[in-house]
């Protein structure tokens, strides 16, 4: 939309559009919460320039416009002013942003960063579950990365994007091979108690199903690494202010032997993430081969 109009009686214009923020700038606005200081949220990177009638849209509909759809937004308006005004090499690197930042956008809806906390701690839960659509979003955002086409510029992140994507299919399914639905919900099958088993029969079952509840829980400590390793290079690499409302991935533990409950946010080593750079497929490979021994 124009954001200038010409007057009726002067040769010259005047502005009519508005500059937004993304995270509110006043406690109580619109996108408000986060652990920003006065001086980050009126810097380049939080602020959009908007008409009117669409900055009084996403501040009366910060559910359907939250942080990182408005940093998306602002991203591929920017990327189509610049490659009209730029040269066609400029033009090309610039194509290369736009698509790493759909990239982190579909990985951000797809895998419903904005609830991290509440589905993972769910799917670690004792009672293991999983939103059957949280769950279908998960899947097919891992398909959707798995045909994307790379642009090459940014090894660092196309290597923990496809780390993150893959660990996160490996998850996925080594889950459902142990769940059923019910309700809204796939909720882990405890096969071992579904009826009255002779003791050793009833001990077989139990030790098949803690091995695959162990390996489940080590493959979801996985994701939140992936998924805290990501973020830092986003947030290196692409834009500072990514997913700084929430802050780093963690999730909700417990109860212990003291029925009380602990929040982590595991991440790799820079060692390990050095290391993950050239060969994250030889440990994804490890994690499927290891999810296909376990049996059920």
């Amino acid at each position: 939309m124009k954001l200038s109009q010409d007057k009726k009686m002067a040769s010259e214009s005047f502005p009519i559009g508005e500059q937004a923020h993304i995270v509110g700038k006043e406690e109580g606005s619109a996108r408000s919460v986060s652990i920003l200081s006065e001086e980050e949220r009126d810097s380049y990177h939080n602020l959009i320039l908007l008409c009117p009638t669409h900055h009084t849209l996403i501040d009366k509909n910060p559910e359907d416009y939250p942080i990182e759809k408005l940093h998306m937004i602002k991203a591929q308006h920017e990327y189509w002013v610049e490659s009209t005004l730029s040269e066609s090499h400029e033009t090309k690197a610039k194509a290369s942003d736009i698509i790493y930042a759909h990239l982190i956008d579909l990985t951000v809806e797809g895998c419903s960063f904005e609830n991290w906390e509440s589905w993972m701690s769910n799917l670690i839960s004792p009672s293991h579950r999983i939103v059957i659509d949280t769950y279908m979003k998960a899947i097919q955002f891992t398909l959707s990365m798995h045909k994307a086409v790379w642009p090459g510029n940014l090894h660092e992140l196309e290597s923990a994007m496809k780390h993150f994507s893959t660990t996160m299919n490996i998850m996925l399914n080594f889950y459902i091979k142990n769940a059923e639905s019910r309700g809204d919900y796939y909720i882990v099958d405890k096969f071992y108690k579904k009826r009255y088993y002779p003791q050793e029969i009833y001990q077989q079952f139990l030790d098949k199903y803690e091995k695959w509840e162990g390996y489940l829980d080590e493959l979801i400590y996985e994701v939140v690494k992936a998924a805290n390793w990501l973020a830092d290079i986003v947030r290196r690499d692409i834009n500072p202010l990514f997913m700084a409302t929430n802050g780093k991935f963690s999730m909700v533990i417990g109860p212990d032997d003291n029925l009380s409950y602990q929040t982590v946010v595991p991440e790799y080593s820079i060692d390990q993430k050095k290391e993950l750079i050239d060969s994250f497929e030889d440990k994804c490979r490890d994690l499927a081969n290891r999810a296909a021994s376990i049996d059920i």
